[in-house]
């Protein structure tokens, strides 16, 4: 998107702004780094960044503006684990036919050979581009000759005409980083919301007067040293929410001799602008074409929901997903004909099907947990990256997404349950919650006779409903039954004499594996004494959490439910020696539940074990709880039964 109103303010500039340098110079290699095999700071790292220099800046001339950014990296490869740090990947922005554009790339690997640093350069060869979603492009380039012990450095700049969108800057990685500098220099015209994410403490954090040609500037300037990795804890989503970096918006921007122009401006006008974007919101009112595919997929059927539901099973079951997460839409024919698209091309192709039946349906952007969350005090469109559709019958919203084939269309896939999505509407516009309309559950029920050697002989039978059921089947399909079963005897090591499956395509029943077992090491025997764990599957047996403290909110996304449910026949001849004792646990508010319940019947031993977490979102502060909760789970589970000969 090219700004060149800026000509009707703007009549002589010298777009000459004063570059920062950066603190190394490039080649300049210290012996110490490259002989470096531990990092003293962090003994565990695979890689550490040496030195991470940025500086981005505006230009506007008097017949153009565009943004510079800079980028000079040092990485020391520490170990085998730390050789993926050699392919990079620069993200580029692309609108119609505007795109960034890499107007100088320089990449060294330098290694010490025999007391030497000898260095490889950066082939043409092992530049290339690929695509990243319809709004950007990946540029990508592999490091040569990198090996344990390797430092790769490498410089770019890059010129966008995207200058709305101000470069962000990470001060932290998921290696640690020795030192990260960023200058962002914006001349005084241009109004930044600038908001700083994360806990680490900035060493410098400046702002010096300086001038873009005829116009002053600020050049804002942040340093950050010895920053840990960035490590991700368990149920946890996008590490974009608690990364330590600088984020930037720009809110207006006032021309000299004029009034403010706003650019953020509001969610309501994001809205307008997007229900007349092209591209957008003309998408479903161009769509006349799909009226006979419409008529046609709900002949017969009168109910508004039946005819949701046929819809949306035609389009998961017809359209494949390519991965691609998008809220813009590309041509819907050409979707049809390829039966491939991003996410935002099934999503709006079932919108606009649904439109043509005359049921209510709008647009909601959402940001998926992968992207991060959505911060409502900046109203920007670059914090979505995906769509989905809210069709209102009969006083209901219901919410779809048509990209997994395995799902019921009651239920959107999991990536997008992060908290709200934003309606574009005419009438409906505004915010609205996204909660799971489904648990991650699953039931285990064994029935087994333990022999009086020990072999446990049965069935063991899993049944997976809601997420897990979509996660199983999507494994299943992809490997076949064959592979499928091979890859459960590898994990269970159990001896398997038949596997039955059920209800493979009928989504509204739980996805059902029956496996007729025969067991020969889960018991252990010591003279006239069988020991064994009654929990054959689904055992936790560790504890989640093991660090003492928590910084991050532990978010599930779905309520889970595992429930364990067994029989044991003991052999003749034993009696039960030792039996574990139920337990039951809850969390404040029924916010987690364990249910360990068990008795013995003659030479029957039943146990039901059902582990529940009901609420989707607990503080930090509650971790010491949660935590000591899945310990007592882990204790618990691992007891075992003993049975004596008579």
């Amino acid at each position: 998107m090219r700004f060149y109103f800026l000509l009707l303010f703007l009549n002589t500039f010298a777009p000459v702004v004063h570059a920062q340098k950066s603190p190394v110079k490039f080649g300049d290699i210290p012996m110490d780094d490259l002989t470096m095999t531990i990092y003293s700071k962090d003994s565990s790292a695979a890689a550490v960044i040496l030195m991470d220099y940025g500086q981005a800046q505006l230009n506007v001339g008097s017949n153009f503006a565009n943004m510079i950014f800079e980028r000079h990296t040092r990485i020391k490869i520490l170990s085998k684990d730390g050789l993926k740090w050699g392919d990079v990947s620069i993200l580029l922005g692309q609108s119609g036919g505007a795109e960034d554009r890499i107007t100088s790339l320089t990449a060294s690997t330098y290694n010490l050979v025999n007391g030497k640093i000898v260095e490889s350069k950066l082939d043409k060869k092992g530049i290339f581009k690929e695509k990243f979603n319809r709004n950007f492009n990946l540029q990508k380039f592999t490091m040569p000759d990198v090996k344990e012990g390797s430092l790769i450095e490498y410089t770019y700049k890059v010129s966008s005409d995207f200058w709305l969108y101000f470069p962000n800057w990470e001060f932290q990685s998921t290696i640690p980083t020795r030192w990260s500098e960023y200058w962002a220099t914006i001349p005084d015209i241009f109004h930044f919301e600038r908001y700083m994410q994360g806990y680490l403490a900035v060493v410098v954090n400046e702002v010096k007067p300086t001038n873009a040609g005829t116009l002053g500037a600020q050049a804002h300037h942040w340093i950050v040293k010895d920053a840990p990795a960035f490590k991700e804890e368990p149920f946890m989503t996008s590490q974009q929410n608690f990364i330590s970096r600088i984020n930037f918006a720009l809110s207006h921007v006032t021309f000299p001799g004029s009034p403010s122009r706003e650019i953020m401006g509001s969610w309501e006008k994001l809205n307008k602008d997007l229900l007349i974007a092209q591209g957008f919101g003309n998408v479903i009112d161009k769509s006349g074409f799909l009226k006979n595919l419409a008529a046609s997929l709900t002949a017969g059927i009168n109910e508004p929901i039946k005819k949701i539901e046929a819809i949306h099973r035609y389009i998961a079951t017809t359209i494949e997903w390519d991965g691609i997460e998008d809220f813009y839409p590309g041509d819907l024919r050409k979707v049809l004909e390829t039966k491939k698209g991003s996410s935002a091309d099934i999503n709006v192709l079932l919108a606009a099907i649904l439109d043509k039946l005359e049921i209510p349906v709008e647009m909601v952007l959402l940001s998926t947990r992968n992207h991060g969350i959505i911060r409502k005090e900046y109203p920007m469109v670059r914090q979505f990256n995906y769509v989905i559709c809210a069709a209102r019958v009969e006083g209901n919203v219901i919410l779809l997404d048509a990209t997994e084939k395995h799902l019921p269309y009651t239920i959107i896939p999991d990536r997008c349950l992060n908290g709200q999505g934003l309606v574009i509407s005419k009438t409906n516009h505004g915010w609205i919650n996204i909660p799971p309309s489904a648990k991650a559950k699953t039931i285990v029920n064994a029935n087994i006779k333990i022999g009086i050697d020990g072999v446990m002989e049965g069935t063991v039978s899993f049944s997976d409903e809601g997420y897990n059921a979509n996660k199983i089947r999507n494994e299943f399909e992809i490997k076949g039954q064959e592979e499928f079963s091979k890859e459960f005897r590898n994990k269970t090591q159990w001896g398997i004499t038949k596997s039955e499956f059920e209800n493979l395509t009928d989504l509204e029943k739980p996805f059902v594996q029956t496996h007729h077992v025969l067991i020969n090491e889960h018991t252990s025997s010591t003279g006239n004494t069988i020991y064994f764990n009654p929990l054959l599957a689904n055992r936790l047996l560790q504890n989640p959490f093991k660090n003492d403290t928590r910084v991050y909110p532990i978010d599930y996304g779905a309520p889970s439910e595992n429930m364990y449910m067994s029989k044991f026949v003991i052999p003749p001849g034993y009696t039960v020696d030792e039996l574990p004792k139920s337990k039951f646990l809850t969390l404040p508010e029924n916010g987690a539940r364990f249910f360990y319940n068990i008795s013995q019947t003659g030479d029957v031993i039943n146990l039901t074990c059902i582990v529940s977490i009901n609420r989707t979102l607990f503080a930090q502060t509650e971790y010491s709880i949660l935590r000591e909760f899945y310990s007592q789970i882990v204790a618990k589970e691992a007891e075992q039964i003993v049975l004596k000969k008579l």
